[in-house]
């Protein structure tokens, strides 16, 4: 048994199936088999991809392996014309320069509108010769430039890729694989004249699109079921084969001595410890528009400062509102999160002329008065005592993440304003089409001969959680069996709904990017995990229709756009309207499903009403929609039956049930536990949404 080392270095992932289904073996699956083979290093060469490869590298490299940045891109001798030659070449990164160079191959290949996209991402000749000597390039397999020109007799196209790899031979190795097909046993026989005729390397590989036999099985299974064929390669062993097994099929070969086959294993070491490791670049990346940022957002500030007629306030209020305002100012300041508040009020400054109109403040940014005054919420945060440093912390410096809720139809006019913008890089976000256990078993039963309505009448017993009566599966044990090894199998992309990347910075060398059908913008080749990882800006452009229903309803009506500030025109005390609120939760945003119907006509029952009047006459019934929203989610399971009653809790002081009295005696909302931290454990705000943030990411061992 030989105990030296060697890496697969031509290796196909599920990722590969951007395009065409071609493996069902995961990442992780081929890292794990590499620490069992006792492999230094894991390289994964996605066909025309480098999809998911920060999430790779974190993968890798936790293994304790060295991550190697790689992609069998797909060739094409001009882009004039519109052939589907499409070769195969194996491409290395090299060190940190070599990643961002395939990265930006690998995203112009996408390009659809110049000729580089057909059938599939495509590089041109010319591309592949101009790379740099920070990628190192492998001839690849029977798909490759070499054989295809070699076996159609074309001694010119022959001749000048074979003078590139030549002139090149300190960075191109020439790949032989030990496959008995004939043209493999033919083509190999080339590369050794080659090799041995301009001095160069060889290396070997397997073309790897199976982690082992089972696996490779199952994507033949598959691919029956997609009716995909590729001529001739059901007969390939691709699997991840272990040295000794790769020394054994090239002796059945037969075209290599032991010699040479030791010498292009050795040369996957060779290649890898040539290849510099490199470190993720995790600073935080807010986009610049303005040449001073700080000028352009005091000048905001003092806009709003008019517009929300701060001025009017009585002099002690204004006070706290300047005192409120130079603490957020210093914290947007030592956080550097000026562009970024910037940058969402340059969305503003498009949608508000076009009358698209967003939430008035979801989430954390509510508590920032400078958000509220510059027009990126309608919550004064002083006026409704929410806690500025739950949005922005200066002991906890991280990307700060505004969510934008936009009528449906109005959503994609943002996003495109964003992609479209002249001053900025951006990207729509990839998603991931995973195979879920009630198409598995379609796919799979389909290739097993069951009957289209068979699977139908099967995958109706499986509920959306996957869950299935003990007796169906009894009855298809092989076929529930099978299906369950490929569910959360990759088996194409899309694009987030509503994540776009937004920079100044070259997305394409960065992160890559890539294109989808029915889609006229870059998307990227990292999910949204990823994006937030390398700290890139995302902006979440979400869809809600009640933001539509209300601005159209308060138009047809006559009415200017309501916001909190011009509400006076509303009675939130009006019984009629809670009255129909019980009878109906039809429309009534986030009580819409059963459950919360039956909780507001429980809660809302004139006797429970008056229950809780005696108790806090002052508590008004919109407050006790919001007490609800909050009590009805998981954290609420202990508080909601004694809510629904009406029932105070009794925390045993006057001052802690002072404090609780408008949520019943209950701690409900952060606010209040941030709230409460400082008023009675001394802490300060920004200690004290630190151990919010710990009690929410608390997880039961």
């Amino acid at each position: 048994m030989c105990n030296k080392q060697f890496v697969h270095l031509h290796m196909h992932s599920d990722r590969s199936n951007s395009n065409m289904f071609e493996c069902v073996s995961k990442p992780e699956d081929y890292i794990k088999l590499a620490q069992e083979q006792g492999a230094p290093a894991v390289a994964f060469t996605e066909h025309g991809t480098i999809l998911n490869w920060v999430q790779k590298k974190q993968m890798v490299e936790k293994a304790g392996l060295k991550y190697i940045h790689a992609i069998e891109a797909y060739v094409t001798e001009s882009l004039d014309e519109k052939v589907r030659d499409n070769y195969h070449l194996t491409m290395i990164a090299k060190n940190e320069e070599g990643v961002k160079e395939i990265n930006r191959l690998s995203s112009i290949a996408h390009n659809r509108e110049d000729g580089h996209y057909y059938f599939n991402p495509r590089n041109s000749f010319e591309e592949i010769k101009n790379t740099s000597d920070n990628i190192i390039i492998l001839t690849a397999c029977l798909g490759n430039p070499l054989w295809q020109h070699a076996k159609n007799k074309n001694k010119e196209a022959f001749s000048r890729w074979m003078n590139f790899f030549a002139e090149n031979k300190h960075r191109v190795y020439l790949e032989v694989q030990p496959h008995t097909d004939p043209e493999q046993v033919q083509y190999n026989k080339i590369l050794l004249r080659m090799a041995e005729k301009h001095g160069m390397n060889l290396v070997a590989t397997n073309d790897v699109h199976a982690l082992n036999e089972e696996h490779d099985n199952l994507r033949q299974i598959m691919k029956k079921a997609k009716k995909i064929e590729f001529a001739g390669e059901d007969e390939l062993d691709l699997t991840a084969k272990s040295r000794d097994a790769m020394i054994e099929s090239f002796e059945t070969q037969g075209v290599l001595t032991r010699e040479q086959v030791e010498t292009a294993l050795d040369n996957t070491m060779v290649i890898v410890d040539s290849i510099e490791e490199f470190e993720f670049e995790r600073s935080i990346k807010y986009p610049q528009l303005y040449d001073n940022p700080e000028e352009e957002f005091q000048k905001r500030i003092k806009k709003g400062l008019k517009t929300r007629n701060i001025a009017r306030l009585p002099k002690e209020t204004q006070k706290q509102y300047a005192k409120r305002i130079k603490h957020e100012y210093a914290t947007y300041k030592k956080t550097g999160s000026v562009n970024y508040m910037l940058l969402e009020r340059t969305v503003k400054d498009f949608t508000e002329p076009e009358k698209i109109y967003s939430g008035y403040g979801r989430g954390s940014v509510s508590g920032s008065l400078i958000a509220y005054l510059i027009g990126l919420t309608e919550m004064d945060s002083i006026e409704h005592g929410l806690n500025f440093e739950r949005f922005m912390n200066p002991e906890r410096i991280s990307l700060a993440d505004i969510d934008s809720d936009y009528y449906k139809p109005d959503r994609d006019r943002v996003q495109k304003f964003l992609l479209e913008h002249p001053d900025l890089t951006c990207a729509s976000i990839v998603t991931k089409n995973t195979v879920g256990l009630k198409g598995a078993i379609k796919d799979i039963g389909r290739s097993m001969g069951y009957n289209a309505d068979v699977t139908n009448e099967i995958t109706k017993k499986i509920d959306d959680d996957g869950d299935y009566p003990f007796d169906l599966y009894e009855a298809h044990k092989e076929l529930f069996d099978t299906a369950f090894k490929v569910v959360g199998v990759m088996t194409s992309i899309g694009r987030h709904a509503a994540g776009v990347v937004v920079t100044t910075r070259d997305l394409d060398s960065e992160m890559g990017t890539m294109t989808i059908s029915k889609w006229d913008y870059p998307v990227t080749e990292l999910t949204m995990k990823e994006v937030d990882f390398l700290n890139f800006v995302k902006l979440d452009v979400l869809g809600l229709d009640n933001m539509g229903l209300i601005n159209i309803t308060a138009d047809l009506v006559g009415l200017p756009r309501l916001t909190p500030d011009s509400t006076d025109i509303i009675d939130f005390e009006d019984e009629k309207v809670w009255d129909s609120m019980r009878e109906s939760n039809i429309g009534i945003f986030q009580f819409e499903g059963v459950r919360a119907g039956k909780l507001v006509k429980d809660l809302f029952q004139p006797q429970v009403i008056s229950k809780i009047r005696k108790q806090n006459p002052d508590l008004k019934m919109i407050d006790l929609l919001s007490l609800l929203n909050a009590a009805q989610r998981p954290s609420g399971a202990s508080t909601i039956d004694s809510i629904l009653m009406g029932e105070f809790h009794d925390n045993g002081h006057e001052a802690l049930n002072d404090f609780f009295k408008d949520t019943l005696g209950y701690l409900v909302y952060q606010e209040q536990q941030t709230a409460f931290l400082e008023e009675f454990c001394g802490w300060s705000t920004a200690q004290a949404d630190l151990i919010r943030r710990g009690i929410g990411k608390f997880l039961p061992s």
